[in-house]
């Protein structure tokens, strides 16, 4: 059948949005790509494409779409990203080996589209706070700036273990200490580590 004969059969509904809803709604139905021209075109193409990324965040089984898969199993199930060499260091049974070959150069500098010798040190640690959140080993992690350029960065998460505190906190100190030249004090509880961290 020629696709010109196929007609798609259009339903009428009639809602409220609040105020926010109504601008972002607004905002897409007049975002523009680098021709000027509208991507979307009307509201109805907006909430379109809203309700496709919806079904396929809830029901990513039938859509195939791996991200929407592992966003679904992070919030979910609580699962956490790891690395490949960082899995087969704990498969070893030895995981100081995850300690020494620590990828958080590479995820970093990944994450940031940046050399890590262009870092800054304040800009590593905000990288370290969005990628490991991103990466469900943290539920939540702050940064407090102290005197003299020092920073103390607290994490919290709900694995109930402080040899899992133990752990980052000796990866986080070996990637400052040998990457920015920093002094790192560690301490370690069971849902929480604190690091306070001084350049040398």
């Amino acid at each position: 059948m020629s696709k010109k004969l196929v007609k798609t059969s259009k339903k009428t509904i009639h809602t409220t949005l609040s105020q926010e809803s109504n601008e972002i709604l607004d905002k897409y139905a007049n975002l523009k790509d680098k021709n000027d021209e509208k991507i979307f075109g009307n509201k109805s193409k907006v909430l379109e494409k809203a309700l496709e990324i919806l079904d396929k965040s809830y029901n990513p089984q039938n859509k195939d779409d791996l991200q929407a898969i592992w966003d679904r199993a992070r919030n979910e199930l609580n699962m956490v990203l790891v690395g490949k060499k960082t899995y087969l260091a704990y498969l070893s049974g030895d995981y100081e080996n995850a300690l020494i070959e620590n990828i958080a150069v590479d995820i970093l500098e990944w994450y940031t589209r940046m050399s890590i010798e262009d870092m800054d040190l304040e800009e590593v640690l905000k990288a370290i706070k969005c990628v490991w959140l991103a990466a469900n080993y943290f539920y939540k992690i702050e940064i407090e700036t102290g005197s003299k350029g020092s920073y103390q960065m607290s994490f919290y998460h709900d694995f109930h273990s402080i040899k899992y505190s133990e752990f980052w906190g000796s990866y986080f100190a070996r990637l400052l200490s040998e990457q920015k030249k920093c002094e790192v004090e560690i301490f370690p509880r069971n849902s929480s580590l604190i690091l306070r961290i001084s350049p040398l």
